[in-house]
Parts: structure tokens; sequence; C-alpha cells
């Protein structure tokens, strides 16, 4: 008798340890799989507040007017009144030096300023129909360009 007590006390505990382990076992499970999942989306939160003050200190950069004037100068060719720009081609036997665009490029004719600087008209001058366009107009499209620009 004592030992059919024993038997089913032991049954019993077996039974109430394996649910014990059953019923801690899955939401500790779920509860690592959780805190790794949580550990990646830190660190890409991490790499987007990286990214983001990268952008910032960006935004601030574009905003100051010698950054302006250098992207302008840089990208577009502009200059500031009663300046001229001049672009030098390399000679017919001389190989590209550096990587920049001119080296991979070559510029087409139509970008090339005429001989005669007098002779060259945007085509922003020209009113439709082939007539120099008014003071009027070309200062429209100016504010036109500022107000898309800024």
């Amino acid at each position: 008798m004592r030992s059919l007590r024993r038997a089913r006390l032991a049954l019993v505990a077996a039974v109430a340890l394996v649910i014990a382990i059953l019923a801690t076992g899955f939401p500790v499970g779920t509860f690592v799989h959780q805190r790794v999942a949580i550990a990646a989306i830190n660190r890409q939160l991490a790499a987007i507040d990286s990214r983001n003050a990268e952008l910032r200190a960006e935004i601030v950069s574009l905003r100051q007017s010698s950054t302006i004037e250098a992207i302008a100068r840089e990208e577009y060719g502009l200059v500031r009144p009663g300046q001229r720009s001049y672009v030098i081609l390399p000679g017919k036997g001389a190989r590209a030096v550096g990587a920049g665009t001119l080296g991979v490029q070559p510029i087409p004719p139509g970008d090339l300023v005429p001989a005669s600087v007098s002779a060259y008209q945007s085509p922003s001058d020209m009113a439709p129909g082939g007539k120099p366009s008014s003071l009027w107009s070309r200062t429209v499209g100016e504010l036109e360009f500022w107000r898309w620009a800024l």
C-alpha cells in the first residue's frame, strides 16, 4: 500500500513537473524571441536615428548661403553677376585625369559657348517665335526659379 501511494505521489509529482515545465517553457521561449526582436529593432532605430542626425546636419548646411553658392557653382555652373565662367577642355591628345564627369563624358556641342559671346542668347531670353523676351518675362522667370530652388 505504501509503495502504491509513493508511486502515485511520484506520478503526480512528475506530471506536475511536466506541466510546470511546459507552462513556463513556452512563455520563456516567447519572451526570449521577443527580446531578440526588440534588440534587432533597437539596432535599426539607432541606425535610423544616426541617419536622421546626418540629414539634419545636411539641412542646416544647405540653408547656408556659402553652401548654396558652392552647389550653384559646381553643379550648375552659375556665377555671380559680373563674373565669367570658363570651361577648359583638354587638348586632342590629352588623357582625362581624375574621376570627374568631364573625364567620363564629353560635353555636348550645344552646351559650349560660341566663339562670339554676343551671338549667344539663352533660350530663356527668347520668347516663342524666336524674338527676344521682355525684361518683365525674364524677371518673372528668375523669380519662379528661385521660388522652386528655395
